[in-house]
């Protein structure tokens, strides 16, 4: 896959578990979980424009950095929700979040596996 297609590909991803997240915190999510849920749909959507930025920037250092950004947000994100559901249960919505972040994760690291065009 293209880097600009993967790029595109996780700026919708992003945009997309961001909402996702902001609309279950929203509609009541399980007590203790709209404020991390909405932390994190405030994170995914904040960095769904911070990949986006990058699209007319060319900058190759920015492209990595937002790119390395959220895949560790995503991860993290992973992680902590993970370890809760496991240990606490919550909405049917978390699993189809922890997909959502395992392909953004995916597609990060492919992206930043690409090889470099020649200058």
């Amino acid at each position: 896959m293209k880097p600009q297609t993967l790029r595109h590909l996780i700026i919708g991803l992003l945009l997309l578990t961001g909402i996702f997240h902001l609309t279950v915190a929203l509609l009541g999510a399980a007590p203790g979980l709209a404020l991390p849920l909405t932390i994190f749909g405030i994170l995914y959507v904040g960095l769904s424009f911070y990949v986006r930025a990058d699209t007319n920037d060319g900058s190759k250092t920015h492209s990595r950095n937002a790119i390395l950004a959220a895949v560790v947000v995503c991860a993290v994100g992973l992680a902590l929700g993970g370890s809760n559901y496991l240990s606490n249960g919550g909405p049917i919505a978390l699993p189809l979040m922890f997909l959502i972040d395992i392909a953004i994760i995916t597609a990060g690291v492919m992206w930043l596996m690409a090889p470099k065009p020649k200058s």
